[in-house]
């Protein structure tokens, strides 16, 4: 219960982070970063069929990480939104299933070579997508 009362309050926390307040011994030992749901069209045959949801987080290396990799959302985003519009077009459909497993692949490699190296590994906490 404790834990998930830490992972519950951690947004809470980063802000209070960015606000300037001293809070690493608040943060647990896997800090991670929320990023904000990211949602894209899904094509087929040149028109809109579909849509994609994803939830996705940072996992950060430490505490002193987890607080630059949170300033850093924005550019992060950036960088999986990219990510994610090419593994779109190549990997996905309206109505076939999402390949969560090189999902992840092509996350981690896109933020790998960002020179991100507070984020430990991207998490990928929803998937989903639907016809339009």
């Amino acid at each position: 219960m404790r834990r998930s009362l830490l992972r519950a309050l951690l947004p809470l926390v980063l802000v209070a982070a960015d606000r300037g307040a001293d809070i690493r011994g608040y943060i647990t030992d896997r800090p991670i970063v929320y990023v904000d749901p990211i949602e894209l069209p899904l094509f087929e045959g040149g028109t809109i069929g579909g849509r994609m949801r994803v939830r996705l987080a940072l996992q950060a290396s430490d505490s002193n990480g987890a607080l630059r990799l949170y300033q850093q959302r924005p550019e992060a985003r950036s960088v999986l939104l990219v990510a994610l519009i090419d593994f779109d077009r190549a990997e996905c459909g309206p109505l076939a299933p999402i390949n969560a497993e090189r999902m992840s692949g092509v996350l981690n490699r896109a933020i790998q070579r960002t020179g991100l190296s507070d984020a430990r590994q991207v998490l990928i906490l929803e998937v989903t997508s639907e016809p339009v």
